[in-house]
């Protein structure tokens, strides 16, 4: 589990070119001035289920046939051929070459070695590792630890949800960031062409392995929350680039580059000294994005964007 990484994920959706993020007026200071926004553990979202069994067994047929796969190919004759000539090696049996070590064995277990290695891990697997995989406290452990090593920091596909303003940007009194995901900040850091960005699914019921869908079984969540329509960035435990708050509850803070924003929209209820101070960093620190504000429409029952 130490090497899970959701940029690994073959192909995630491309994401909107905006999402935004919601915010309340006293995080000016933090994301707007300090250029910053915070990466929350997965076990502390305000989600109390966010971290839930989402599958009813880790190791299930598709799992079982990868491993399989990874086995042949271990157990080519080449790599075979190394790890024996590695073994002797350490033994003080070097003075033998491996093809006469290997002949031996094959004579000694019927002809068939390779097949007889093959056959030995294949029932370890079905008979230690797979009972200890599907252990539904097993199966716990690794959810919280995925829960603790794991941060994130939400986004949203829309900037005209009334819940979320509501939920999120303080009661319209808010502020939302639009960021242009097409800026390398959102880019893969192995592939620059591929989005980092994890598009949340919601889903109620269970699938019945992990691998039959990865991102549904570790970027999900139940579909009371479908209204905030969700991306992601994730960031392994560590990776901030600055840590504040106290031991007992750390903020841990991501630099993000101003080109990264493209607008702010100011929410109906906005107080003027907050919207003054917003639009004071926007013309010093991010000079090419504008300002907006979010007007109430009585009609669709949502937001219009109006330049402020």
């Amino acid at each position: 589990m130490d090497t899970f990484n959701l940029d690994d994920f073959d192909d995630p959706p491309p994401p909107p070119r905006f999402l935004y993020k919601y915010l309340s007026a006293d995080r000016v200071g933090n994301v707007l001035e300090g250029g910053t926004v915070r990466f929350t553990p997965m076990l502390d979202t305000n989600d109390t289920f966010e971290v839930r069994s989402t599958f009813d067994k880790l190791a299930g047929p598709k799992m079982l046939a990868m491993l399989s796969e990874k086995m042949d190919s271990t157990l080519s004759e080449d790599s075979v051929r190394k790890l024996t000539a590695d073994m002797m090696k350490e033994n003080g049996l070097d003075f033998m070459p491996p093809e006469l070590a290997l002949q031996i064995a094959e004579q000694h277990y019927g002809g068939n070695f390779m097949g007889l290695l093959r056959a030995q891990m294949q029932q370890a697997v079905v008979t230690m590792l797979v009972p200890h995989f599907n252990d539904p406290e097993n199966a716990k452990k690794l959810l919280e630890k995925l829960g603790r090593d794991l941060l994130c920091f939400s986004l949203s596909e829309r900037m005209d949800s009334p819940p979320m303003w509501a939920h999120y940007a303080e009661n319209n009194a808010g502020f939302v960031v639009a960021f242009d995901t097409a800026h390398n900040w959102f880019r893969q850091r192995k592939n620059g062409k591929k989005t980092r960005l994890q598009k949340v699914a919601y889903f109620d019921g269970k699938l019945d392995e992990p691998l039959d869908n990865p991102q549904a079984a570790f970027v999900s969540k139940t579909t009371d929350w479908t209204y905030e329509r969700e991306w992601r960035l994730y960031i392994k435990n560590g990776e901030a680039d600055l840590t504040v708050g106290s031991a007992d509850d750390p903020i841990q803070l991501l630099e993000f580059p101003p080109e990264a924003v493209d607008r702010v929209i100011l929410g109906a209820k906005t107080r003027p000294d907050v919207a003054m101070r917003i639009r004071e960093t926007m013309a010093s620190r991010y000079p090419n994005a504008r300002v907006m504000r979010a007007v109430p429409n009585s009609e669709s029952h949502t937001y219009d964007e109006v330049p402020e």
